[in-house]
């Protein structure tokens, strides 16, 4: 990620409206009014429109006639995509990055993994070590537009996954899964 002080204020814009829609700030069928906006995050209004056509592109945003610009409904069909693209993608990354794995890779997993286990913070936190974990064995698979592919796969999954991540149940079958996947990993 590039520090704050390197992003322009179209980056800025979009990384603050976007995460506020993946945390449900800005709701499902919310108009985007650029003064408002613009006032809340203390930016220009230029800035938030050039944002809009980015969050648009991401499937965040649509355009609607006589109305403009509204946060995305979420989409059961849209879920069911996206996760049937994620696992053919992360099946893939994990097939090619396993074999690759470095003694440090496997040393970090470990690492994350104890840390997933006893997280304590809020669940958009919990997936951002998650991801971490599944990043290096993605990386190890070698191929960066691979990993950027997934990455922007996830982002337009996380408003989706927070929302499931508030099942326990789910939480504990993550952690199985990650302890199943690292064992596989240190097998190699």
């Amino acid at each position: 990620m590039i520090p704050t002080a390197y992003r322009t204020k179209r980056e800025i814009a979009t990384m603050l409206l976007r995460d506020a829609i993946i945390r449900g700030e800005l709701a499902p069928g919310a108009r985007l009014l650029l003064e408002e906006l613009g006032q809340k995050y203390n930016l220009s209004l230029t800035p938030i429109r050039e944002a809009i056509p980015i969050l648009e592109s991401e499937g965040f945003v649509v355009q609607l006639p006589h109305k403009g610009a509204v946060v995305a409904q979420m989409d059961r069909d849209e879920i069911r995509e996206l996760y049937a693209i994620r696992s053919a993608m992360e099946g893939l990354a994990t097939s090619e990055g396993v074999p690759r794995l470095t003694s440090k890779d496997l040393a970090d997993m470990e690492t994350l993994l104890a840390n997933l286990e006893t997280f304590q913070g809020a669940w958009e936190d919990f997936l951002d070590v998650d991801r971490s974990f599944h990043l290096v064995l993605y990386r190890a698979a070698g191929s960066q537009r691979w990993v950027e592919t997934i990455q922007t796969l996830w982002q337009r999954c996380k408003r989706y996954m927070l929302i499931a991540m508030s099942s326990e149940t789910l939480a504990d079958f993550i952690h199985e899964d990650h302890r199943h996947l690292l064992q596989h990993c240190l097998k190699r």
